[in-house]
């Protein structure tokens, strides 16, 4: 029997510590999830019907009602734009924030850094501040429940700007780490946003001692763009650390300046697959990047919009991509060292 993942029963059961693979127990860290990409379908449907919009559940979901539905990279964002009108309220966050911190715990993630778009709360007049103070409390109870630690990464949509983006930057700012803020990104449409635009705003970021996650390379389509929008990234605006950086597998001199640089980047394959990124998971350009030296680690990025989880990805790479067992512990380390935030002893 297949899951909707397309693995096997007998390869989840590995995965989850039922298998032979000590490593299947190991704890992992994750720092490339959203949390509107956490939304589970039946919250969706319960804040479609709190807030009277339930006629969008079904250009939402499969006819079946169990997963979410949608047909490449710019169906994808239409998709997210459709599930995130519905999240509206602190309360709201609150509660996904808490489906989240199950899913992570299930996984045996025991941290993460989750992004969430506060350029998509302000578009639609939603105060961050109220938002990210229930994000703490749901962060706190997880942590007290479950052992599970969660930190935030707020981010700017690129297509809407560096001025909007800065709206979202000072939103940030007046949460900081004292409501778990470590970082801050920028998500959105890459082919409509350059990051150099942006160079300011990671500036002040920097300033503050907080980290800088950008989402560059996500489409190789772009071509040399695509490369181009890498470069722009860590040269212009500083990054930490690159979200996606797919298109950095096909230029050597990229590979090398992330590799000089330390720039993590936050590979995604199964959500790259899902998006039409790459038509199938043995085109990911991960043994470039370790070949190249790139430091590099695993992620979901929308966990339940995909029906992806950690432990699955690193198997899949292990399955598919050559990925050897050293490499897998190299790369698990890497999302510990690269963190933001402060990962808990042991994992």
């Amino acid at each position: 029997m297949t899951d909707v993942r397309g693995r096997s029963d007998r390869e989840d059961a590995e995965l989850h510590g039922q298998g032979e693979s000590g490593e299947s127990r190991v704890p992992l860290v994750e720092l490339h999830t959203h949390l509107e990409g956490s939304l589970t379908p039946a919250r969706f449907r319960a804040l479609a019907d709190r807030h009277g919009r339930s006629d969008l559940v079904p250009g939402c979901l499969d006819p079946a009602g169990e997963a979410f539905s949608f047909s490449g990279f710019h169906g994808f964002l239409d998709l997210y734009r459709r599930i995130t009108s519905v999240m509206r309220t602190p309360a709201d966050f609150h509660g996904v924030a808490l489906d989240l911190g199950e899913q992570l715990d299930a996984d045996g993630v025991v941290y993460a850094e989750v992004s969430v778009s506060y350029g998509v709360l302000l578009k639609r007049g939603i105060d961050p501040v109220g938002v990210q103070e229930a994000l703490a409390e749901a962060a706190a109870q997880v942590r007290q429940e479950r052992g599970v630690a969660m930190a935030w990464l707020p981010d700017a949509v690129r297509q809407w700007g560096p001025e909007e983006g800065m709206k979202a930057w000072e939103a940030a700012g007046r949460c900081g780490r004292r409501l778990g803020v470590v970082g801050f990104g920028l998500g959105g449409d890459e082919t409509a946003g350059p990051a150099a635009g942006f160079a300011s705003l990671f500036a002040e970021v920097r300033r503050e001692g907080l980290g800088v996650s950008i989402h560059a390379g996500e489409i190789p389509a772009m071509g040399p763009g695509g490369i181009d929008s890498v470069r722009q990234a860590v040269e212009v605006c500083g990054a930490h650390r690159i979200g996606h950086g797919l298109a950095a597998g096909a230029d050597p001199p990229t590979l090398a300046l992330l590799a000089e640089r330390g720039i993590c980047v936050e590979m995604c394959p199964g959500s790259n697959v899902k998006t039409g990124g790459i038509a199938a998971l043995e085109e990911h350009p991960l043994r470039r990047f370790l070949e190249a030296g790139v430091p590099c680690c695993l992620n979901t990025d929308d966990r339940t919009l995909f029906g992806l989880d950690l432990r699955s990805e690193y198997a899949a790479a292990e399955s598919r991509l050559g990925l050897t067992p050293a490499e897998r512990s190299v790369m698990m380390d890497q999302a510990r060292r690269t963190a933001f935030g402060v990962v808990p002893g042991g994992a």
